[in-house]
């Protein structure tokens, strides 16, 4: 035990250290770990009509990435993998896709919200704020969408660089961590908060587009395999196990920035009582 303090006194000696030990303390006290897992099953149920809209749209995603959810996932991230997951399924069924579009689109609202609520309940709690309800259901969905949408926009476009271009990998990793903050921190700004400026979020947003470059190694080299691998060996429950692993480990980071950012502020307005 003696030991352990030693190295606690050591760790907070560190620039930043105390700072970082406060905000995982917050987030432990108010159940961040469960905070993120609901997070993370909203987002799930939220990404199946998603992922099935977009395949409707785009009706010859299986044409543009012929290997699979393996690659899918490996090259455009989680949104990608739903669609080619929901593609597949579309071409192995005979519905017909008038009926399958306004049922996703109806689903997709539906879930929209379900993950907003939960994204909006994770940021009151960890900036000590009262829950807000959602005034305009329509414009956060769309705006909830296409943030999404603009992000593996992105994905795209620095994947055709990189084929077209030759871009090096350390630009191309500069290019999806400025990319990232840049779409995290709109949508922290929309989240509640207490901030009076988009820079006092920007911390969070930096951790959060930082341990999303981890997050991409441990794609390239886990979860795009495994989700391969479990859809052929489990079929559609393997293959949604691992992408409730890979959802949960992005919504830790989203509202660990949060608490970081809550934790950052305060620091700095000590004076302001939390409600």
């Amino acid at each position: 035990m003696q030991r352990l303090q030693e190295l606690r006194g050591r760790a907070e000696a560190l620039p930043g250290a105390r700072l970082a030990l406060e905000a995982l303390t917050s987030e432990r006290a108010l159940g961040g770990g469960l905070l993120a897992g609901g997070v993370a099953f909203r987002v799930f149920l939220w990404l199946v009509p998603f992922g099935l809209v977009l395949a409707l749209v785009f009706s010859g995603w299986s044409e543009y990435d012929p290997e699979g959810l393996e690659s899918a996932a490996r090259e455009l991230g989680v949104g990608a993998a739903a669609a080619q997951a929901a593609a597949e399924a579309l071409q192995g069924g005979g519905q017909s896709l008038v009926v399958v579009g306004l049922v996703g689109l109806v689903a997709l609202s539906w879930f929209t919200l379900g993950a907003l609520r939960a994204f909006v309940l994770a940021y009151a709690l960890a900036w000590h704020l009262d829950l807000p309800r959602i005034r305009r259901p329509l414009h956060a969905i769309v705006v909830f969408n296409g943030l999404f949408l603009l992000a593996m926009l992105t994905s795209v476009a620095e994947a055709w660089l990189r084929e077209q271009i030759g871009v090096a990998a350390l630009l191309g990793i500069i290019l999806t961590f400025a990319s990232t903050t840049a779409i995290a921190l709109c949508a922290m700004w929309l989240l509640p908060h207490r901030a009076t400026h988009p820079r006092e979020l920007l911390p969070g947003a930096v951790l959060f587009a930082g341990g999303n470059q981890v997050v991409q190694v441990a794609v390239l080299f886990y979860f795009a395999p495994e989700l391969g691998e479990r859809q052929e060996t489990y079929g559609a429950f393997g293959a949604a196990a691992v992408m409730l692993i890979w959802l949960y480990v992005l919504s830790r980071l989203a509202t660990g920035a949060a608490f970081l950012n809550a934790t950052l502020w305060q620091h700095h307005h000590p004076d302001t009582q939390s409600s």
